[in-house]
């Protein structure tokens, strides 16, 4: 039950889990600033897919931007954030921050926990996961939404007096975090898959404009079981090392993006070359000039990437040749920009990159992106190429 009596606002409650968490999520619903035609889930789910074959694309820069500029005005509980969705109607969406909220245990359900709302988060929603989240048979306000504002909950202390936030797991001692990784990159650095990636880099990268590297969700070093977090920032690092070796030691600006890390992230981070940035900037960094990693995101990482970036290189599941029911799905948009990569086995000793693969750019020139940015003309090719 929330704290205020006249806060009436319909939310849901999700869990994002991970072998390393359980993060909760608060979800409101907006409210519709236009008014619409009301319609049945069938309607609804036709127009998704209508649209979806338009190309309109799903996600843009710009209305991340948009977003990302409010979430930095630093908002305060009772102040109000305005969206678009696919069909241009404005979304209004509450902040709660600072507020609390009383949830039922999940292991007793007679007791009772304070929760704070303490982090704006966006949920991302692709074309399926869109069609699929109509709550109890109804069409609301946000259906047509693939960015959907939500708060993280955090535990409470209500003992103290400022009502502290309890972490769900212990969170390392940075010169503890710090050690441990740097023998995981040396652990990693002798494997057979960072040799097979680093000769795969020289042969077929060598020539591609790359001044930039993006981690997406790749978890968090501070926290318990970080061994596939521990590997695929040290695969990062090699990709860094790599770079700065073919620039001359160049600035070569590394970013990564996880809601689960924490201040002691940023300062392990800091301290090897990379700067923690919260969602969703990490996007609006995503270019052609980009090395892009994503390992098991429970975003749609590569649906959004296809819409916004056709990056230099990106590693993460093969893209599959039908859709698959996942959180990081295979969709036509996706399968779209693969064909202008070329795929790379890791031939990999180790089982964290076992169903992982590596696609590069066919082209070495940057494409250039269609005046509203996207990469898809109405024929439904993409990747039209620079004349320079």
């Amino acid at each position: 039950m929330c704290d205020d009596p006249h806060d009436h606002e319909v939310e849901s409650i999700m869990s994002s889990t991970s072998c390393q968490s359980c993060t909760i999520w608060s979800m409101g619903q907006p409210k519709l600033l236009e008014p619409r035609e009301d319609v049945t889930v069938e309607q609804a789910q036709a127009r998704i897919d209508e649209l979806y074959a338009s190309g309109i694309p799903f996600f843009t820069k710009q209305a991340i931007q948009e977003l990302w500029d409010q979430i930095q005005s630093k908002p305060t509980s009772g102040d109000r954030i305005v969206t678009k969705d696919l069909t241009g109607a404005s979304l209004e969406w509450k902040v709660k921050l600072g507020k609390s909220i009383e949830l039922r245990s999940s292991e007793d359900r007679d007791a009772r926990h304070e929760f704070i709302y303490k982090i704006l988060g966006v949920n991302y929603r692709s074309a399926a996961h869109l069609k699929g989240g109509f709550r109890w048979g109804e069409v609301g306000s946000e259906a047509y939404a693939p960015m959907q504002l939500m708060h993280q909950l955090c535990k409470a202390d209500s003992s103290s007096e400022n009502k502290e936030t309890i972490p769900d797991d212990p969170i390392g001692e940075r010169d503890d975090v710090a050690r441990d990784f740097q023998k995981s990159a040396e652990d990693w650095e002798n494997t057979e898959t960072c040799k097979n990636l680093k000769s795969i880099l020289r042969s077929f990268a060598s020539g591609h404009p790359i001044n930039k590297i993006i981690g997406f969700a790749c978890g968090s070093l501070a926290l318990p079981n970080n061994h596939h977090v521990s590997v695929q920032t040290a695969l990062l690092v090699t990709v860094r090392n790599w770079l700065k070796e073919r620039y001359n030691d160049s600035d070569v600006s590394c970013y990564i993006q996880d809601p689960m890390n924490t201040s002691v992230d940023k300062e392990v981070l800091a301290d090897i070359g990379f700067e923690m940035i919260d969602d969703p900037r990490g996007w609006l960094e995503v270019d052609e000039r980009s090395f892009v990693l994503s390992v098991a995101p429970n975003v749609p990482v590569k649906e959004i990437i296809a819409d916004i970036a056709r990056p230099a290189i990106a590693v993460w599941y093969k893209v599959e040749e039908e859709d698959t029911a996942s959180t990081d799905p295979s969709t036509p948009r996706v399968r779209e920009m693969i064909e202008g990569y070329d795929l790379h086995e890791f031939a990999s000793d180790n089982d964290d990159f076992k169903t992982v693969v590596i696609y590069i750019r066919k082209s070495e020139i940057p494409p250039t992106p269609n005046p509203d940015g996207t990469f898809f003309t109405p024929t439904g090719k993409s990747d039209k190429l620079d004349s320079e």
